[in-house]
């Protein structure tokens, strides 16, 4: 299974597809511009988009430029030397160094040495990687669609039809038909938003999930929207368009599109299932993205 949501069958390396796509950037790179040069490597490792492990040093350095052992990223939001990964004491932690596009844990800027757990998403500039801390427990890596491989047709088995109960991406028109939610329940949303910013905190009916900046505007909006759409059909109510959301939303890229967007959700779908929320947005092609659940007045 894939070590990161371990849900879903390892497809791209030892990820499965959507783990992979957390990974996903605007900045397209190749295989070749990540360079591990690694002398005494521990049990641990990062993961890449391709999903390739690359085992770490005790202390390792992440930069565009590195001589003797780390992990060398040749593309330019990275800088020369970005970011120490550094294992002591039983846990892994990860210190920017002072680099020009950042480092971030989980889309959280790290402006302080931060503790990464196996399976958090790390990103240096424009490219993010997984920490897995027992490289021992990887299944398998499946040949990636970078690996060019020959295939004789009889070879190929067309697998079987699978049935697909709810809406999770942007593209159902490839199915031939569009279902979606019916009888959504009523839940409580509580909003705390710190007057600094940086973020916002979210219950749901006593269980909290604390976002990013973007990822809070998302849910606060498709919450408002569907609360303040009563009067609509329940098939129909709360949904957001994605040009909305692009136009709407507190992004950090200047020139957003429908591929952040669909990150956006990915990573907020993410955070609450794993504080053990539920995934609450669904998605519906022309349609847009909604909340799966009403929100219960106080």
């Amino acid at each position: 299974m894939c070590p990161v949501c371990k849900a879903r069958p390892a497809e791209v390396g030892v990820l499965c597809e959507e783990c992979r796509d957390e990974l996903s950037s605007p900045i397209r790179i190749s295989p070749e511009q990540i360079q591990p040069r690694v002398q005494n490597a521990t049990a641990a490792a990062l993961v890449d988009l391709w999903g390739r492990a690359h085992q770490l040093d005790a202390r390792t350095l992440i930069g565009r430029q590195v001589e003797n052992r780390g992990i060398a990223v040749l593309e330019p939001s990275v800088s020369r030397h970005h970011a120490h990964l550094t294992f002591d004491n039983g846990s892994w932690t990860v210190r920017d160094l002072g680099s020009a596009n950042g480092t971030y844990l989980e889309d959280r800027l790290c402006d302080n040495p931060a503790p990464v757990k196996s399976g958090e998403r790390i990103r240096f500039g424009h490219i993010a990687f997984y920490l897995i801390e027992d490289v021992a427990a990887l299944p398998e890596p499946k040949a990636s669609r970078t690996i060019t491989s020959t295939i004789k047709p009889s070879a190929i088995t067309p697998p079987p039809p699978v049935a697909r109960p709810v809406s999770t991406d942007d593209d159902d028109d490839a199915f031939g038909e569009e279902r979606t939610d019916i009888g959504l329940p009523e839940m409580r949303f509580r909003l705390h938003e710190p007057t600094g910013g940086g973020g916002g905190l979210i219950e749901v009916d006593g269980k909290q999930v604390q976002l990013t900046t973007t990822q809070f505007e998302l849910m606060a909006l498709m919450i408002k929207r569907m609360a303040t759409e009563q009067h609509q059909p329940e098939l129909v109510r709360g949904f957001v368009r994605s040009s909305e959301l692009i136009a709407d939303l507190s992004w950090d890229t200047r020139e957003p599109s429908e591929n952040h967007v669909k990150q956006l959700v990915r990573r907020v779908r993410r955070a609450l299932m794993k504080s053990e929320i539920g995934d609450l947005i669904e998605s519906r092609h022309r349609f847009g993205y909604r909340l799966r659940a009403i929100p219960k007045s106080d």
